[in-house]
């Protein structure tokens, strides 16, 4: 009895650890061709037994009032029969509520900024492709345009590489359009992986560093109720 019982053991110890030891993948693919804007972030953990895939299909700028409309589609997450549609919109209001419930998040947190630099230090990026062509109607701002742009480009990419690892070499391309028309495409594809076990070991100090705080709790709480009502009442106005 014993021995089948050590063996159990054994057994559980090592899934635990095969769990522990596994990594989430994360793949994220953005395309914008002119007026067509298509993003997709795959996700897939233990061994790629679990996916869950998000797509944004279309995003529609309608003016300061109505603000921008967005799509998100999750398909094909865990089972396959599973997926449903987001929508909604985002005004001036809702930034300024974002920005405030970011406040209140990092007031509620002790040392947020540091545990979330430690995090992302254990964030892997093993691909990086970003390609733009672009075209401003006159050889000479197209050709200015696309020395801005890879200005742009190589420090985005070198301020990222201060938070992660970079475990590849970026490619970044930029290529002017020489037509006389207005044009813009970029493609952005990046994969990037992080420890299963070092993750749930940082959440676990996401919330010691909440409950260090005198309210911390209640200030969480609050954001995250609040938002999940509001989303729940948003997409049935929609």
């Amino acid at each position: 009895m014993w021995k089948w019982i050590s063996i159990a053991i054994i057994v559980v110890i090592l899934l635990v650890l095969a769990v522990l030891l596994s990594r989430i993948r994360l793949k994220l693919n953005i395309a914008k061709h002119d007026n067509d804007d298509r993003a997709h972030l795959e996700i897939r953990f233990l061994y790629g037994m679990i996916k869950m895939n998000y797509d944004v299909p279309a995003i529609l700028i309608t003016g300061l009032k109505k603000g921008l409309l967005y799509r998100l589609d999750r398909n094909k997450n865990i089972h396959k029969t599973d997926a449903s549609v987001d929508s909604g919109n985002i005004d001036t209001v809702k930034i300024k509520q974002f920005i405030h419930d970011i406040r209140v998040l990092l007031k509620g947190t002790k040392s947020f900024n540091k545990w979330l630099r430690h995090t992302l230090a254990h964030v892997t990026m093993s691909k990086m492709e970003w390609s733009t062509n672009i075209s401003l109607a006159d050889a000479a701002y197209t050709a200015t345009s696309t020395g801005i742009l890879w200005g742009l480009k190589t420090t985005l990419i070198g301020y990222a590489s201060s938070f992660v690892r970079m475990d590849c070499t970026p490619k970044l391309y930029v290529v002017p359009y020489w037509v006389d028309r207005l044009r813009f495409t970029t493609t952005l594809n990046c994969e990037a992986n992080v420890s299963l076990g070092y993750l749930m070991f940082s959440l676990l100090i996401l919330s010691y560093r909440i409950w260090r705080v005198p309210g911390g709790p209640e200030a969480w709480k609050r954001v995250f109720f609040k938002k999940n009502a509001a989303d729940h009442q948003a997409n049935n106005e929609w």
